[in-house]
């Protein structure tokens, strides 16, 4: 596999406007180049990063694929074990117009909104008692 390089969304291409937001990507090409192999080979995956401190949850969008694909829509859960949920079956669409195509060998951060309640259970949550669950996946190739 190709190391894993970041890859910006759509509207954010181009000069940063928000002072955070360089430092912000900064911190991400560190993230991938301390994971230069992360994603699954030959597929598409989604990585839980953490919390930001306006309390958004961090993904990175990791394509594997060998081909750009645009227009990723999938069903996501993740809660604990115990059957406490931080998401239950919520549609995630990375849309074409909002970010762009995504690369292959790249890695797309998106942020989703947490609700206080949702932090909370996050905060409880780790690598033995979390449960997620990516479903009904789809997506365009762009050829």
């Amino acid at each position: 596999m190709e190391p894993l390089k970041i890859q910006l969304q759509k509207y954010d291409q181009g000069e940063f406007t928000n002072p955070g937001a360089e430092q912000f990507y900064s911190g991400l090409q560190e993230w991938a180049a301390e994971n230069p192999d992360g994603g699954i080979e030959q597929d598409f995956s989604i990585q839980v990063l953490g919390v930001t401190a306006d309390s958004s949850m961090l993904f990175v969008a990791i394509n594997r694929f060998g081909v750009p694909v645009k227009n990723v829509s999938f069903v996501y859960s993740l809660g604990l074990r115990s059957g406490e949920w931080i998401w239950n079956r919520v549609r995630i669409h990375l849309s074409e117009d909002q970010v762009g195509v995504i690369m292959p060998d790249r890695a797309m951060p998106f942020l989703i909104d947490l609700s206080p309640e949702q932090e909370a259970l996050f905060d409880r949550m780790t690598e033995r008692n979390q449960v997620g669950e990516l479903e009904f996946f789809t997506y365009d190739r762009v050829e």
